[in-house]
């Protein structure tokens, strides 16, 4: 009788960790991590900071105050970061994310919009069509704002900008 509630129970964990939805592996390449705001980076992170975080490999412009990464994803995806700072603090994030298929944006786009509600909670959606959340800099104390739209006409495309709204 031990024997097969024990069956019945792995049958039972097994099939709840399979109906388990997960994110998609463009959602989690992007993404990378929940730490920070961002991608493991906060608003207010010094240039040497998001630098140790992101690949090098695929750094494009290396300026006093500007980054610029291009990373791909498979054949035909693709995502820019650009990372904007003033006397060595991070004040502005700006992700542009590519897609041959328009369906893939809209599913990325609901990923993250459900990402940034869990975390920051409900977003608010504007005339234009974005979607924001707020929240504050664990560094510098400044409120920020998350801002992302799905601009998919022809393509997918999204854009994701995260501001120091005291900058």
């Amino acid at each position: 009788m031990s024997k097969i509630k024990y069956i019945i129970s792995i049958s039972l964990f097994l099939l709840m960790i399979s109906c388990e939805k997960g994110n998609s592996t463009y959602f989690d390449s992007i993404l990378k991590t929940e730490e920070g705001v961002f991608r493991g980076i906060q608003i207010g992170n010094s240039i040497e900071e998001v630098k140790s975080v992101e690949n090098q490999e695929f750094l494009v412009d290396n300026m006093s105050e500007y980054l610029y990464y291009d990373y791909k994803l498979d054949m035909g995806n693709s995502y820019t970061i650009s990372y904007d700072f003033s006397e060595n603090k991070l004040y502005e994030i700006e992700v542009s994310i590519y897609f041959d298929v328009i369906e893939d944006a809209n599913n990325v786009f609901t990923e993250f919009s459900n990402h940034f509600a869990k975390k920051y909670g409900e977003g608010k959606v504007a005339t234009d069509g974005y979607t924001s959340w707020r929240t504050k800099s664990r560094l510098t104390g400044n409120g920020v704002e998350i801002a992302m739209i799905n601009d998919s006409q022809e393509y997918g495309y999204i854009s994701i900008l995260i501001s120091d709204l005291n900058y």
